[in-house]
C-alpha cells in the first residue's frame, strides 16, 4: 500500500495519509490531499511491511531520511 508523508526539512514527520480508491471506501469526496507549508515536503511511499503497522506508530518511530527519501527508525538516524 502506498502512502503519502508530509515531514519537515529535518526528516520529522507531521502527517501521513494512506493512498485509497475513495469511492470503493464509501466516500462521498472525488479527491483529496496535503498541501506542504514552507519547508515542508511531501513524499510518496510504499508502506511494504510496515502496511499493517498504525500511522500513529510512524509519527513516534520513523523518521524521513532527507538525503534517500526513505523511511527510517528513528534510533537509525543516530547510529
Amino acid at each position: 500500500m502506498k502512502a503519502t508523508i508530509l515531514h519537515d526539512e529535518h526528516g520529522q514527520i507531521i502527517a501521513v495519509s494512506k493512498i485509497v480508491d475513495l469511492k470503493k471506501s464509501g466516500s462521498k469526496f472525488t479527491k483529496v490531499g496535503m498541501i506542504p507549508g514552507p519547508g515542508q515536503r511531501m513524499l510518496e511511499i510504499d508502506l511494504g511491511e510496515l502496511e499493517s503497522r498504525p500511522l500513529n506508530e510512524l509519527h513516534q518511530e520513523y523518521r524521513v531520511d532527507v538525503a534517500t527519501s526513505k523511511l527510517v527508525r528513528k534510533a537509525e538516524l543516530y547510529r
